[in-house]
C-alpha cells in the first residue's frame, strides 16, 4: 500500500497520532502524502514500523539517497555464497 492511501485513510485524529510516534508533524506526512516529498531512508523505517507492517519500503517514495543505501542494506543482509567465508578486518585481528 502507498502512503498517500495508508496515511489519508486514517481518520484525522489517528493521522496526527501517527506523526507524533513517527517523530514528526501531519503536515509533514502530508507532503510526502500529497506533494510528493521524497523521505530519507531512516523515516521510510519509522514509518514501516509505526503502522505495523502495513506499509513497506517499496511503496515509500524513497529519495535517491535513501534507494541507494537500501540496496547496500539489502546486500550486506545477503548470506555469502557458500564456500566463501569473511576474513577478519585488521581491527578484529588486534593490529
Amino acid at each position: 500500500m502507498d502512503f498517500k492511501t495508508y496515511f489519508t485513510g486514517l481518520p484525522i485524529a489517528e493521522r496526527e497520532s501517527f506523526a507524533q510516534q513517527a517523530g514528526t508533524s501531519r503536515g509533514y506526512c502530508n507532503q510526502v502524502a500529497y506533494a510528493n516529498k521524497q523521505i530519507e531512508l531512516g523515516m521510510a523505517d519509522v514509518f514501516v514500523a509505526v503502522s505495523g507492517g502495513i506499509l513497506d519500503l517499496d511503496n515509500l517514495p524513497l529519495t535517491d539517497r535513501a534507494a541507494a543505501q537500501r540496496i547496500i542494506r539489502e546486500r550486506v543482509a545477503e548470506p555469502a555464497p557458500a564456500g566463501i567465508t569473511a576474513e577478519a578486518s585488521p581491527v578484529e585481528q588486534g593490529a
